[in-house]
């Protein structure tokens, strides 16, 4: 029950207590009072977005509550170089060798001036001229079979196996009267000098003659060019092929074909063998020098 209940009257109990008297003052300069309510901002002019702090001009976070500062970029490392591979070092050095070749030819082109290739060769040797250091240039023509003007044998059996049939370029053939081939020799002449590559051995085809008489199996090849400088050679037991002698001469005008070796012969379904040698045919290949005048040319100073 209240006391005002009893008495009839009651008591403030608020006047028991001191308040501290409040006044409301205003500024006498407004401009104070606008740069005390503001926040302090340095000198900089700086402050963060977020919440209004003042901020250095080194920050880029704000000191109170972390928020970015400003739009501007961190500065970045430029990238490490690409490191580049042995095998990228040789790939740039085989394209580099493969350009020059290229330029190399282009360049090789342009001097000739667009000449056709000939199939030409040339021999350089001296003079028996007077002049020393003198040399004279020989033209060659194309790679070619080339026929002698003349053929003789060391024997022939009968006028129909003559030594004639090896150059006819028929399939007569000679046959050589000497016993078993031994010592059997041919001796060939053209008509212009020839540097020559290659001498070939046709033997006979029918297989019953090719077998009953001796074939060819080592020759020595002699040249007028190279006197004592026999090429020395053995070839197969073979009629399905020309058989090569290499025969690589300069200015070869005679050449001289000796049998050395022989296989032997073999008697077929009851016929005898024969001691006869036989041989189809010869090739020569070569290139022939030109009949012309050759061109001196002096390597004196």
């Amino acid at each position: 029950m209240s006391d005002r209940g009893r008495g009839g009257s009651w008591d403030d109990p608020l006047e028991s207590i001191d308040f501290e008297e409040f006044e409301l003052r205003e500024p006498e300069n407004w401009d104070v009072a606008d740069q005390l309510d503001s926040p302090q901002v340095p000198e900089t002019g700086l402050i963060c977005p977020s919440c209004g702090a003042g901020q250095s001009a080194s920050n880029r976070h704000c000191e109170e509550c972390g928020a970015r500062l400003g739009q501007q970029r961190i500065a970045v490392a430029a990238p490490p170089l690409r490191s580049v591979s042995a095998g990228g070092r040789a790939l740039g050095i085989i394209v580099v060798v493969i350009a020059l070749v290229v330029v190399a030819a282009l360049v090789i082109q342009a001097i000739r001036g667009g000449e056709e290739p000939s199939d030409v060769a040339v021999i350089e040797g001296e003079t028996e001229e007077e002049s020393p250091g003198a040399t004279t240039t020989i033209e060659l023509g194309p790679l070619e079979q080339i026929a002698p003007i003349s053929i003789s044998c060391s024997t022939e059996y009968n006028a129909n196996l003559g030594c004639e049939n090896l150059i006819d370029g028929e399939d007569t053939y000679w046959n050589d009267a000497s016993l078993k081939g031994e010592d059997a020799w041919i001796k060939v002449i053209f008509v212009n000098p020839v540097a020559l590559e290659s001498v070939q051995v046709v033997n006979v085809r029918n297989e019953e003659k090719f077998r009953r008489n001796y074939r060819v199996r080592a020759v020595e090849i002699e040249a007028d060019d190279l006197p004592g400088v026999p090429f020395v050679s053995e070839i197969d037991n073979a009629n399905d092929r020309p058989l090569s002698v290499p025969t690589p001469t300069n200015h070869t005008q005679e050449l001289e074909i000796r049998v050395t070796a022989t296989y032997p012969s073999e008697p077929l379904g009851g016929s005898q063998a024969f001691d006869e040698l036989a041989i189809q045919e010869l090739r020569f290949w070569g290139r022939v020098q030109d009949t012309r005048a050759p061109e001196t040319t002096s390597t004196t100073g």
